[in-house]
């Protein structure tokens, strides 16, 4: 896995390669290079986002590669948010590989290992774009997104991406404003909550 555009555009994208316990799986599933272009290509190009004005919340980050996507196209608040530590040292590796610590371009780098539910999660950031990757079959979507809420992590105009295997119908204070399938995979877009 490469990032795609940017500063940082060819470089490759450590993963985490543990498995679940007594099974093929891997506890992390990437998201795919294609799902990934096309998810840029929409925010650059179908929202408008200018990525050195925004900050970015990774959320069930993985190897981080879509935060880390964000910060090569110009990002310079990235929130990473994983509950395994294996995914976190890895983000952090990444970082660390790219020297994104020192880098003049990203003021705030920020990898979260906590539990998405978790009562002791807290940031003081509230994002332009969050995205959403839980485990696909695990945790409902009206789940998550009531607990972001929760969170308080959005604005009025924030812009919410979920990505899941279907198409996302109306959640409870946010407006669907463009779903996109890709192969199997949904990416649903949200307006943030109307507080």
């Amino acid at each position: 896995m490469r990032v795609l555009s940017g500063k940082l555009k060819g470089l490759k994208i450590l993963t985490n390669g543990k498995k679940l316990k007594g099974s093929e799986s891997f506890i992390t599933r990437p998201t795919s290079d294609r799902v990934k272009e096309t998810l840029f290509n929409i925010l650059e190009y179908g929202f408008n986002i200018d990525f050195s004005q925004i900050s970015f919340f990774d959320c069930f980050s993985g190897s981080g590669a879509i935060g880390i996507e964000a910060i090569s196209r110009g990002s310079s608040i990235v929130t990473f948010l994983d509950k395994d530590g294996a995914a976190c040292e890895c983000i952090n590796k990444n970082l660390a590989k790219f020297n994104l610590y020192e880098n003049e371009h990203v003021n705030c780098a920020d990898v979260i290992n906590c539990d998405f539910f978790s009562k002791n999660l807290s940031t003081s950031n509230k994002f332009d774009v969050v995205f959403l990757d839980p485990p696909y079959e695990l945790i409902k979507a009206s789940k998550v997104f009531m607990r972001l809420k929760e969170l308080r992590v959005t604005k009025i105009n924030s812009l919410i991406i979920y990505e899941c295997n279907k198409e996302l119908e109306k959640m409870d204070g946010l407006e669907l404003l463009r779903s996109k399938k890709i192969g199997k995979t949904y990416l649903n877009f949200f307006k943030g909550f109307n507080e």
